[in-house]
């Protein structure tokens, strides 16, 4: 209540762009925080939902927990029970990020009504996309992680991005690109995105080494993962590929003048950077969050510029 009241607070001194501009960030972070939970093997650290381990504030130690937690929570976990503070604490404040997020979009939305139809419905679409996934949130947990769900949990993530920045868009002056040029945008956004649903299902697929091998077994992941993997990394020429031409069709344009054409570039530098070290040294620790999230802002770096041009 008081974190909500803070929030109400904020938004009466600003506009539904600066707020907006807020919500977008949060769920960057709520993004980032989710490649956290994947990364560290956190997606069960709560087996339960919305509680954790029946808690409304998970537990810090084990002796905190029922004598027969292990039997209370044996199914829920496929068998697999042994309480990790550190694993818990990760998942259950992703969850809170999570709810922050939903009170942002919530607020954003309640901002979108003085804005009109052509904003408001933008907004509505993306705060039901989240509502969405704060469900599939919970079969998340329920399946067991199951792939498919994973799945489209992201794509989910990818639509509240959409309708978000179609939403602070609407209102905006439009830059002329010509036809050609701007189909580059849409060329490298598709890509994009082909490239991010590549990596959910290598994601899914190291899930399953994980589990045959072990935790303790890291250096072997990668050379386990099945053709998804070749796949998902040969895939990355065709993204530079992608890029170079649309960095030349954009030369000498007004969208060259924005910090569009620096910002994707550095998106790629880093999602190439973090995918290079998780391929050759053993995934350290934050490669998997940063190259998901860096994929993720690249994509909404071509949404926003396709939203932001027009073709003459």
């Amino acid at each position: 209540m008081v974190s909500f009241g803070c929030i109400l607070f904020l938004a009466t001194y600003m506009t539904f762009q600066r707020f907006g501009t807020i919500t977008l960030i949060s769920l960057y972070v709520l993004i980032l925080a989710g490649g956290i939970v994947r990364s560290t093997g956190s997606g069960m650290g709560c087996p339960d939902w919305p509680k954790c381990f029946g808690q409304l504030v998970p537990p810090t130690h084990i002796s905190e927990l029922p004598f027969n937690y292990q039997e209370i929570y044996k199914e829920k976990l496929h068998g697999e029970v042994l309480f990790n503070p550190t694993k818990t604490w990760i998942e259950y404040l992703n969850r809170l990020m999570g709810a922050l997020t939903g009170l942002f979009m919530a607020t954003t939305l309640a901002l979108s009504i003085k804005k009109g139809r052509r904003v408001f419905l933008p907004t509505l679409a993306a705060f039901l996309l989240v509502m969405a996934n704060a469900v599939l949130g919970k079969y998340v947990v329920d399946s067991f992680l199951l792939p498919g769900v994973v799945t489209m949990h992201m794509l989910l993530t990818t639509g509240v991005l959409f309708f978000l920045l179609k939403a602070l868009q609407t209102d905006k002056p439009k830059i002329d690109l010509a036809q050609s040029q701007r189909k580059w945008i849409t060329i490298n956004a598709f890509i994009i995105c082909i490239q991010i649903l590549l990596g959910t299902q290598v994601r899914e697929n190291m899930d399953e080494v994980i589990r045959a091998l072990g935790e303790n077994a890291k250096a072997q992941w990668i050379e386990n993962l099945d053709l998804g993997y070749i796949t998902h990394r040969t895939f990355s020429w065709a993204i530079l590929i992608s890029h170079y031409f649309l960095w030349k069709n954009v030369q000498g344009t007004e969208l060259n003048n924005t910090p569009y054409v620096r910002a994707f570039v550095f998106c790629i530098g880093i999602s190439l950077i973090s995918g290079v070290l998780m391929a050759y040294f053993a995934l350290p620790m934050g490669s998997q969050p940063i190259h998901l999230t860096s994929s993720l802002v690249l994509l909404g770096l071509h949404v926003h510029a396709w939203l932001k041009t027009r073709s003459i």
